[in-house]
């Protein structure tokens, strides 16, 4: 099923963009902003019906790591230089059976002090979602410096399947972190990168300001 609301031709656009940008730009200096405005906002959800179940707020390294399901990671995120974190989830209400598109979305961004910092924050990011059981790894093409992604399908109470898909990436200094879940078939990789992709635009805006 196609997504619904001009998901995947907003998809489409983004890949382009970035599919440019990898091939003639380099990645904004490091990050000095507050990571809470790079996040996505209300007003960029190209889907009707969402509403902020989570207001964007400010998260430490305990809270990223209790997310993450490990809360050891906390003082390796802290070793790595985390500075700053913030995160913000979206939902919206509809007939799970039919629906197109995600209908819960969380988004994560954390701000390191360098660039390595953050590669090394981002590579266990990646290895800790690999471990996940029933983890599928996909292609995410070009996304910021590092991008990585997976899905997991798991079986809902009412006999349906239901997809969570994960991308991580980073932009110089910063790591992202999306999730979109919703009805297997409805919700698609395509999806997930679009916010992707809008967080990442914000993210440049924020460099350049």
């Amino acid at each position: 099923m196609r997504p619904a609301g001009g998901w995947e031709g907003r998809a489409l656009m983004i890949t382009v963009v970035f599919a440019v940008a990898a091939c003639g730009a380099d990645s904004p200096s490091l990050s000095t902003a507050d990571p809470l405005h790079d996040l996505i906002t209300i007003d960029q959800l190209v889907a009707p019906g969402f509403t902020v179940t989570t207001p964007p707020g400010h998260i430490d390294a305990t809270a990223l790591g209790t997310a993450a399901g490990d809360a050891s990671i906390a003082s390796a995120l802290r070793g790595d230089g985390l500075q700053s974190a913030a995160s913000v989830e979206y939902q919206r209400a509809v007939d799970f059976g039919t629906s197109n598109g995600p209908i819960d979305i969380v988004a994560t961004v954390a701000r390191f002090a360098a660039g390595n910092g953050a590669s090394s924050a981002y590579s266990a990011t990646i290895g800790r979602i690999d471990a996940i059981q029933g983890a599928v790894q996909t292609s995410t093409g070009p996304l910021g410096d590092q991008a990585h992604s997976i899905s997991v399908v798991r079986a809902a109470p009412d006999g349906l399947q239901a997809v969570e898909i994960t991308v991580v990436w980073r932009v110089s200094n910063l790591v992202n972190i999306i999730v979109a879940r919703g009805r297997y078939g409805g919700t698609r990789l395509e999806d997930a990168l679009v916010l992707a992709g809008l967080q990442t635009q914000n993210e440049w805006v924020s460099a350049s300001d």
